[in-house]
């Protein structure tokens, strides 16, 4: 991972820091374990942000703009999309008691506990891409996936497969007749 991403707190400016970066896949799937890797790959992602502090409490606030890449949810070719989004974090130092099970309120859903001198952007960061991934990805908005009998790519052009072909098991719903 980028050691760019790492702030030390103790030598943050009065004004903030302005940061801008860009990573790749290498970067991304350094964010997580091989188990819990996304679906999608991460081609490149470009984010400007600005940490600021006010006494303890540390504010991020950024823009972060992306392209993934994985299989169309159609028709399995390779899609690329882009995402972006803007995203702000509130973060405290860590109490002895966050550490418990406490329930917590909302404003406390909302913050991000830290621990000594130094913050790093780098989970923030990769937290923010995959939320803005969609949840289904398309490689076009009129992509007419593959053909549920012979499995042809129908944007490839058309299959020789029946359109009239039914399920065996909704076969038997052809004899039956409602009487008026």
């Amino acid at each position: 991972m980028s050691d760019s991403l790492k702030i030390n707190l103790t030598i943050l400016p009065d004004e903030g820091l302005h940061l801008t970066f860009s990573e790749g896949a290498k970067w991304f799937k350094g964010c997580f374990s091989a188990t819990e890797l996304p679906e999608f790959s991460l081609l490149k992602v470009d984010v400007t942000c600005l940490v600021t502090r006010s006494g303890d409490t540390i504010y991020i606030r950024g823009e972060m703009a992306a392209q993934i890449s994985q299989a169309c949810d159609r028709c399995l070719e390779p899609a690329t999309v882009p995402i972006s989004g803007e995203f702000a974090y509130t973060l405290v130092p860590e109490k002895a008691e966050t550490a418990d099970d406490l329930e917590l309120t909302a404003q406390e859903l909302e913050t991000i506990y830290y621990r000594g001198d130094f913050i790093d952007l780098a989970p923030i960061i990769c937290e923010q891409i995959v939320l803005q991934a969609p949840m289904k990805i398309l490689c076009t908005e009129d992509c007419k996936g593959l053909c549920p009998h012979c499995g042809a790519n129908l944007n490839n052009g058309s299959c020789k497969c029946q359109s009239t072909v039914v399920d065996d098991r909704l076969a038997v719903l052809k004899k039956f007749r409602v009487k008026n």
